[in-house]
């Protein structure tokens, strides 16, 4: 049987005092819409391959066309939910403003999801009809080459600029450097559930995701490497973990190609 968003949450929630003290709180999966800290507001066009999962036509999470029929986004974002309640907001940067939404036909979230905590936290929606592409809607290669430590990266999103903030109505662009999966896991230690299946950024104190951003795309060199999942919130100078695309590759081909 299917965990509610509130159930989930509150379980997840206590799943990561395990992990946290209360100085470093991981921010919960279903926390309201968020805001890249640091960032700036995106040139017109600069990420066609953004789009908006949005819940009863209001903005949740961020996701990211890789096909005329699929985005993909975190497992966090869509548990719970039913199709019928989500829509897929594309070619806009400005969400009240220029897009086109797209009913949504089929949610695909990893059978491991969660197992164990925060892992494999990436999912893939399937938009009713096809996706209509133009010089404001594009699809992105995701890569299944492993991301240097130390590249610069590119993240999107419509998060919060700092904790419990208002998110904006314009795409926000930050550049961030990636920290691979083993640099991370020493980084954080006990105190947070990083994965194999996680890939994270870190530049300094106040640059970052935040709430809302989840679901959002890391990008290399125009490729799609990473997935929004989890952070200390805020940009507080700890690292921001995202769904590692190069582990999970085979995973979305498989369920976007077979659908």
């Amino acid at each position: 049987m299917k965990l509610t968003l509130v159930v989930l949450c509150c379980i997840l929630q206590t799943i990561a005092a395990k992990y946290i003290d209360s100085e470093q709180i991981l921010f919960p999966p279903q926390s309201p819409s968020n805001r890249i800290v640091g960032g700036v507001d995106a040139e017109d066009g600069a990420a066609p391959f953004q789009c908006s999962l949005q819940v009863n036509k209001r903005h949740n999470c961020g996701c990211a066309i890789v096909s005329e029929k699929w985005v993909v986004t975190a497992a966090h974002c869509v548990a719970g939910q039913s199709a019928k309640n989500l829509e897929i907001y594309v070619g806009s940067n400005d969400l009240k403003n220029g897009g086109t939404s797209y009913k949504v036909e089929k949610i695909i979230a990893h059978e491991q999801y969660n197992k164990p905590a925060y892992a494999y936290d990436i999912a893939v929606v399937r938009v009713q009809g096809s996706i209509t592409f133009s010089d404001k809607v594009k699809t992105i290669e995701y890569s299944s080459e492993e991301v240097p430590d130390g590249a610069v990266l590119q993240l999107t999103g419509w998060g919060t600029l700092q904790v419990g903030g208002a998110s904006p109505q314009l795409l926000q662009i930050i550049k961030l450097n990636a920290v691979q999966t083993e640099r991370c896991k020493e980084i954080y230690g006990s105190s947070a559930p990083v994965h194999d299946s996680h890939i994270c950024t870190l530049t300094k104190v106040g640059e970052g995701a935040c709430h809302g951003d989840s679901g959002g795309p890391l990008v290399n060199s125009n490729k799609l490497i990473g997935i929004v999942n989890w952070g200390t919130p805020c940009a507080r100078g700890k690292p921001d973990a995202y769904a590692k695309v190069a582990f999970l590759f085979d995973w979305i081909k498989n369920n976007t190609a077979s659908n």
